[in-house]
């Protein structure tokens, strides 16, 4: 075997290899639950929000936060991206409180100290638990969910098995093979990810109201990933809102938690003027 036929082989057997590796921790390398998502408002969180517990169909007890809605009003069920905890984002559901909003927030499997492992199968059933247990608090209220990154994969899952009274979608992306492609290009991602969340496929069948939004300098999921969701969505009702210097986790500072506001609230207007989460 002459020199360069030597390199072309070890070459292979090295890519072949990290493959493997990369095949054998990929969940590791997606569910990242011992970070933080840093921003100024981490800390925030609307008023009067408890701890509840939620139980899922395979036995686990999983950490979520609630407040009840004023009469009339829908629930919004959080999802949240990979990294961190859904505390961390509780700061974008302020000004739906303050409006008279339920919110629910679940925390997933393996993140915040909840037992379990994560993955895209033990994620939706920690969604449909997060459903029941809005169906259950509030058995009269419509029930929305919001999604972000990852948490839009997991909230289109459940939205076609139980379709929501509308959805929002924020930073996500058409497939999370699609969204690891643009780190992980070189690799032959179709064959080797377990939990994909193909997300353009699953939102065909949507008939709900949908609003898309999604920072146009995003480099983790290119705003191309929305424009795509928002294009295959089968919904008569759906809006895109971009914003040009948002990027992946920043939507908050240019007003985005606002502009659902506003955009829930044309489609579930407030029958009580008198009623607000901060009365």
């Amino acid at each position: 075997m002459d020199l360069a036929l030597k390199i072309i082989v070890a070459e292979i057997a090295v890519y072949l290899l990290l493959c493997l590796l990369i095949w054998t921790i990929q969940r590791k390398l997606m569910y990242a639950p011992q970070k933080h998502v840093v921003t100024p408002h981490m800390h925030d969180a609307p008023e009067g929000m408890e701890q509840i517990a939620v139980q899922t169909d395979d036995g686990l007890t999983l950490k979520a936060f609630f407040l009840p809605p004023c009469d009339g009003r829908p629930v919004v069920i959080y999802f949240h991206g990979n990294t961190g905890v859904v505390a961390d984002a509780a700061h974008k559901m302020i000004p739906l409180a303050k409006a008279g909003f339920g919110i629910l927030m679940p925390e997933y499997r393996g993140y915040g100290g909840n037992p379990g492992s994560p993955s895209e199968e033990g994620l939706i059933r920690d969604a449909l638990a997060a459903r029941e247990t809005a169906e259950r608090l509030c058995p009269n209220a419509p029930i929305v969910y919001y999604g972000m990154s990852l948490g839009t994969g997991v909230a289109n899952a459940l939205a076609e098995k139980k379709p929501p009274a509308a959805l929002i979608q924020e930073a996500g992306f058409t497939s999370f093979v699609d969204a690891a492609r643009e780190i992980y290009w070189f690799l032959p991602l179709t064959l080797m990810m377990k939990d994909t969340y193909k997300t353009e496929e699953r939102i065909r069948s949507l008939r709900a109201p949908l609003l898309v939004l999604h920072g146009e300098r995003d480099k983790t999921v290119p705003v191309g990933q929305a424009r795509r969701v928002f294009a295959a969505a089968g919904s008569d009702d759906k809006t895109i809102k971009t914003y040009p210097e948002g990027r992946h986790v920043n939507l908050f500072d240019f007003g985005s938690s606002n502009d659902a506001l506003n955009w829930l609230s044309e489609r579930f207007p407030q029958k009580d003027s008198r009623c607000s989460n901060t009365d």
